[in-house]
């Protein structure tokens, strides 16, 4: 399994790496250390100001600069990873666009959330956020918690497929560390307009049919030697989904929150979010975000 790792030499970098050289060193992978610089952007001068070639040959100089300083930095970081196979990668651009473009080069892109405010988050968004937005690879994002292996792990399952694909590539990567696994289903209210004993009936049909599923789901993971659980919680009158999973993973005090992710339209980008983006910003655990592609 080789890893696409993006670094911004913060001290988010150190972490990254240590659960990186894990992770690649437990599936014999290669690891991709990606730094984006930012480019030098020239803003529109009103025409009594002009720029020469000289101010343009100076901004190109202080990108190289940029540039060079930037591989000097990744060339340190591949001695910790040693004995493992690694290629530095630096590219200048939007980082968001750099890692979106490099994603192919690996089955799983891992990097860092800083911590942001609330106008921030609500307005612009992480740069972790966005790549798990709009990434086609499992994504990985290291926040709060520094950790190099995981003992305990929260799966959000819906029974949905691409909640059974996040499930399946969970358990490929994680095997070799040997966790607990604890499959959380969320049960959202019913509110169907029926006759009282009528709704009462189906739902009771549909969660019993629903737990042995997931109870099936346990037992399998059990005979592969894993340990597994299920849990089942309500959302109540004045609890969210996403609410149930981050108070939930607090609660169980995991180490990794997995969520599988169907992707949306922009209108529903722009006027909903997504469970796992809501998670993503408002947890402090690890999360690994698995979406389901075409």
């Amino acid at each position: 399994m080789n890893l696409l790792v993006a670094v911004d030499f913060t001290d988010l970098t150190n972490p990254l790496l240590q659960l990186a050289k894990s992770i690649a060193s437990l599936h014999s992978g290669k690891v991709y250390l990606l730094h984006a610089v930012e480019p030098i952007l020239l803003f529109p001068l009103p025409e009594s100001f002009s720029i020469s070639t000289i101010d343009f040959q100076l901004v190109a100089e202080a990108q190289e600069k940029s540039k060079k300083l930037a591989e000097e930095k990744l060339k340190g970081l591949v001695n910790y990873l040693s004995p493992l196979e690694v290629q530095t990668i630096v590219e200048v651009g939007d980082p968001v666009e750099v890692i979106l473009q490099k994603e192919d080069m690996a089955d799983l892109v891992l990097m860092g959330s800083h911590k942001k405010g609330l106008i921030e988050r609500v307005l612009i968004g992480s740069t972790a956020e966005k790549v798990a937005r709009y990434s086609k690879k499992p994504v990985l994002i290291l926040k709060g918690k520094l950790v190099e292996s995981f003992r305990k792990v929260l799966i959000a399952f819906d029974y949905s497929s691409y909640s059974e694909k996040a499930l399946e590539f969970a358990v490929k990567l994680l095997r070799p560390m040997k966790p607990e696994i604890i499959l959380l289903h969320v049960k959202e209210t019913l509110e169907i307009p029926l006759v009282e004993h009528i709704k009462s009936s189906v739902s009771e049909v549909y969660e019993r049919e629903k737990e042995v599923y997931l109870r099936n789901r346990v037992e399998s993971l059990q005979a592969e030697g894993i340990t597994a659980s299920y849990k089942f919680v309500e959302t109540g009158l004045y609890l969210s989904v996403w609410e149930a999973i981050v108070n939930q993973a607090k609660e169980e005090d995991v180490d990794l929150i997995v969520l599988g992710s169907k992707g949306m339209s922009a209108l529903e980008r722009v006027l909903l979010g997504s469970v796992s983006e809501k998670v993503l910003r408002r947890s402090e655990i690890p999360i690994l975000i698995h979406r389901e592609t075409a």
